[in-house]
C-alpha cells in the first residue's frame, strides 16, 4: 500500500510542479492525496482494522500526517535551497523520510493493537 501512496504523492507533485505550482503548495496537495489514500487502504489492508472507525483514530492519523508534512516540507526546502539538490531528487529524499515516519506512526500509534 505504501508504494501506491508514494506513487500518488510523487505523480501529483510532479504534475503540479510541471504546471508551475509553487513547490510547497504542490507538496501539501500531493501529500494530502497520498494521505487520504493511505488512511483508507492502511486501515483496511495493512493493519486490518475490523473495529468501527473512530474520530479519535482519524484525528491521530491526521495529526501524524500534519507532523510528517511539516517535516517533509522543511526537508524539501533544506535539500533544494540549502544543498542545491534538484526538486525531483529532493522530493525522492523526503519521500523516504515520509514513508518511515508514517509507517512507524501508524503501526505503533494510530492503528496500535489493543
Amino acid at each position: 500500500m505504501g508504494g501506491l501512496n508514494t506513487a500518488i504523492d510523487f505523480l501529483v507533485f510532479s504534475l503540479l510542479s510541471y504546471l508551475g505550482v509553487y513547490y510547497i503548495i504542490a507538496q501539501c496537495i500531493s501529500y494530502g492525496c497520498g494521505v487520504l489514500n493511505s488512511y483508507l487502504l492502511n486501515r483496511a489492508w495493512t493493519f486490518q482494522q475490523q473495529s468501527k472507525r473512530g474520530m479519535y483514530e482519524f484525528l491521530k492519523f491526521t495529526a501524524l500526517s500534519v507532523l510528517t508534512l511539516i517535516v517533509t516540507s522543511f526537508l524539501l526546502t533544506l535539500f533544494h535551497y540549502k544543498f542545491n539538490i534538484s526538486l525531483p531528487y529532493s522530493k525522492i529524499l523526503v519521500t523516504i523520510v515520509s514513508i518511515g515516519l508514517n509507517y512507524v506512526g501508524t503501526k505503533f500509534w494510530v492503528f496500535k493493537l489493543k
